[in-house]
Parts: structure tokens; sequence; C-alpha cells
């Protein structure tokens, strides 16, 4: 059952009714039945490994607060033991195969090297690595994260959650449940027992996230996925343009499948209520590098500071510590979205370019000229543009199956060579059409929110926030968003980008 599917639209609002014809101990039951019966309607026995990692870490994380804070020895042990089961688990199902492969490569490569050495070269038969048939769980890398954040912050003196239900409704909530936001307990449970009371206004901003969502998703990405797949997976130079083109795409693909995913699970929370934490602030207007992680994927971009930058030291030991600590949070950031080099490769250039954006503001406020020329608007634009070139040529890696398939999409974008194909597949989906209506109504309703002295007298007809909208236009921005999706939804279901990690 996936955002973008007739089950979820069946299955939202019978939870929404249900969710505020209860109360108390019969809704939190609704709550976490209801998300294990979304999470288990994919593969029922997966469920069973959501559950064992919740009563373990509910339970751990009371026996970390009932230890006196003088048993140091005792609390670490416990914490070990906590982190070694979470990440365990994400390392069986994620990397074992990845783990696997490299150490027998690496094994054939030792032993033939040694056979050469030894002149018996040629006589060495590789070994295959005996694979796992193991099926990732959807959504492990999330709720594994939030485990890790609640017994770490248990740990340091945070109060943990008595009820066990409570708890279960943390970890399984199914608006966040597969590709996030990834949640602070501490917050989410104080949403959790005093909700939002259900109002128009709650009604109508869920709704819209969730139309947005839906436009972003069907109407965009989902259409750019199917025009670029066969150019990211050609395993020979091609067009320039092809390249540039499927390069773009791509970055307009994710964005708009992830944040358009993002945009549903927050507004069927909000449906209930409850209000996930944003995880994307117009990233792609991002002046540089830092900007960019600040506005993109923000829940992943603090929990990597909060559980992996500052535990190895963070900017408090010295400008070499320091980078090297940044470089290996982003390392770690890409392999975390998958279990292979090419996505090590994405973190490590991430990491890299943070370094050097680091330094270079070092430069900036030594040559105050400088940095005062950039901080004009020609010189923000320039850094943007920048960045996102930078991200661009990043996510190109991110999105090929490999390196060798990364390194010949940036080598045909460069001196690459044939007719290009894309542009006339381009103009013939509509996907053009359907980004410039999302972006025309994006900008009008930016404009609203921030200057609304601009709108002069539309302001007073509903025509400043979105969220303000008078009823009638609500309704007909809904109804043009909806067949809109519908026109443009493609014959083929693609599955959301987020969900393989």
């Amino acid at each position: 059952m996936i955002f973008s599917s007739l089950q979820y639209l069946i299955f939202l609002p019978i939870v929404v009714f249900l969710y505020w014809r209860t109360r108390g101990g019969v809704r939190l039951s609704l709550v976490v039945l209801s998300s294990y019966f979304f999470y288990m309607s994919w593969f029922p026995v997966y469920g069973l490994l959501l559950l064992f990692l919740t009563f373990a870490n509910w339970i751990l994380a009371r026996k970390l607060a009932s230890i006196a804070a003088q048993s140091t020895g005792q609390r670490r042990a416990l914490l070990s033991g906590g982190l070694l089961l979470n990440l365990g688990c994400l390392c069986y199902y994620k990397y074992t195969n990845f783990i696997l492969i490299n150490l027998f490569q690496l094994f054939n490569w030792s032993h033939q090297s040694l056979s050469n050495l030894a002149g018996n070269a040629g006589a060495v038969e590789s070994i295959q690595a005996p694979l796992l048939k193991v099926l990732l769980p959807l959504g492990i890398s999330f709720f594994v994260f939030e485990f890790v954040h609640y017994i770490v912050d248990v740990y340091h003196g945070s109060k943990p959650i008595k009820s066990f239900m409570e708890f279960a409704a943390f970890a399984s909530f199914f608006p966040s449940q597969i590709a996030g936001p990834i949640k602070r307990y501490q917050d989410f449970n104080e949403k959790l027992k005093q909700p939002e009371p259900w109002s128009s206004t709650l009604f109508f901003e869920g709704m819209t996230l969730i139309l947005q969502g839906l436009f972003k998703k069907v109407a965009i990405a989902d259409p750019i996925g199917l025009l670029i797949h066969t150019t990211f997976t050609r395993g020979h130079l091609f067009s320039p343009v092809d390249a540039i083109l499927a390069s773009v795409g791509f970055v307009a693909q994710v964005y708009c499948d992830f944040s358009g995913y993002t945009d549903i699970g927050r507004g069927s929370a909000l449906l209930l209520g409850i209000r996930l934490p944003e995880n994307f602030n117009l990233p792609y207007l991002s002046h540089d590098l830092a900007d960019f992680w600040r506005r993109w994927h923000m829940s992943l971009g603090t929990w990597l500071r909060d559980y992996v930058y500052i535990p190895l030291g963070g900017s408090r030991t010295g400008r070499f510590f320091s980078m090297r600590n940044l470089f290996l949070t982003m390392v770690a950031c890409g392999l975390w979205h998958g279990a292979s080099w090419h996505y090590v490769v994405f973190g490590a250039m991430q990491g890299i370019g943070l370094c050097v954006n680091r330094e270079w503001k070092g430069v900036l406020k030594a040559v105050k000229p400088l940095g005062n020329a950039l901080e004009t608007p020609i010189g923000r634009w320039f850094g943007t543009f920048l960045t996102m070139l930078f991200i661009t040529i990043t996510f190109i890696v991110f999105r090929a199956p490999d390196m060798p398939h990364a390194l010949i999409m940036l080598q045909s974008a460069i001196a690459g060579s044939g007719v290009a194909s894309m542009p006339s597949y381009i103009l013939r989906s509509g996907v053009l059409q359907f980004t410039g209506i999302y972006m025309m109504f994006w900008l009008l309703t930016e404009l609203a929110n921030r200057k609304p002295a601009i709108f002069g007298s539309l302001v007073n007809m509903g025509a400043e926030p979105v969220l303000r909208f008078s009823a009638p236009l609500r309704f007909a921005s809904w109804t043009a968003a909806i067949m809109l999706t519908v026109a443009a939804r493609p014959t083929e279901a693609v599955p959301f980008v987020y969900f393989q990690f």
C-alpha cells in the first residue's frame, strides 16, 4: 500500500473517520493497529520484526532510565547493546551481501596476486560469494534511526515513554513509517497525547498537502522517472543533450518524488491532528552546499549532526579533525542510502564539497570585498548556480546503478556523441506543461505568503496563502489538481525513490 495507490486513498479516510470518533486508549490502539495493517499489507512477516524491535527498545530504555547515573559502566553496556541490536538488524538486512561480495572480491584479488608472484598466473579460480536471500524491509533505515535516537536520548537523561502502546505508535506511525521524516519522540509523543482539534483549517491544510504531494509524485516525478530510466542504464556513450537532460531530470524527479511523499505523509498526519517535522525548505534555492543540507531531507541532516557528527567530536576538535568528522558523517550518509560503492562515492563527494565550502567561507571572511560581492543578489544567484551544478553532478552518481554507469553519464555530458532523442520524448510526454503549472501555482502562493501587498485587493478575495483560500477557491484548485494528476498519470506505476532505502 503506497501513498499514491487507490488502496491508500480508501484506507486513509476510514482511519481518519474512526480516529475522530474515538478517544483515549481506543484511539491509541487504532493508530497502532492501522499502522501495522499499513506496514504488513506489503510483507506481513516484517511486521513481527518491527514489533520485536519496538518491544526490545521500549524495555531497554526503561531499564536505562531506572539505573542510577553513577552506574556508568552498566548504562554504557546497555546503550552499546541497544546500538548493536538496532544497527545490527540494519546491517544484516541491508549490508550483508554487500560485505560478503567485497570480502570475497578482496580474497580473490589477494589470492590471484600471490599466485602471480609465485609464477602460477591463471591457475587460480575465483570463489563466488555465498549470497543470502534477504529482502530489505521497507523503511528499516528510518525506523532504526528513530530507535537509535530514542535510546541515546534516554541514556543522556531524557524521560522514556512509559506506555508501550504510545511507544508503538511512535515507532509505527504510518504517515512517516516508510520514508520519514525521521521523528523525535519527545515532540511526537506530546502531539500524540494532545492532537490539534479537528477544524476546517486543519482539514484544508492536510488535504492541500496531500493533493500537492500526489500532483508532484504522479504528474511530475513519475513521468520524468520513466523518461530518464533508459538513459541512466545505457552502457555506452550517447548524446551530451540526452545526458544533461537526464541529469537535470533526475534532480527534478527526486525532489518531486521525495518531497511529494513527505507532503502526503504530513498531510495525512495533519488529518489526525499531528504535525510532522518539515523535511524540505526550497533546497534548490540554496546559495551554498551547507545551506542545501540545511534545507534538503532536514530530519536526516539534523539526525546525522546530533548522532554522528557531534559524537565524533564535531567542530570542537580543531580544524583538521572537524573536517574529518564532516567527511565521515557524509560518507555515512551516502552508505545509509544503499549498499553500493556509488552511494559511498556520493557521500564522499558531498563530504569533500562541504569541507571545501567551509574553507571557502573562511576565505570570504578574510577577504571582505569578495564576501560583500557574493552577498549581492547577483552573487547569491551565482552561488545558487554553482551549488546546483555540484548537486546535479553528485546526483548522477547517486542515480546511476553503479560507478561505471555514472562515469559513462558524466563522460557523455562532456564529450558524448550521437543524435539527441530525449527532447522529442519530453515534449510529447507533457511533463513540461505539468511542471510549469505547478511552478506557476507555487510562485503565486509563495509571493502571496511572503509579500501579500503585491496582490492588493486580491488578498481580500482569498488569494493570500493557499491555506486561507476561500472554500470555493480551494475546492476549485483541488478539482483542477485531481484532474491534472489523473490526466498525467503514467500507465506504469513508479515506486517512491526512497522506498529502496
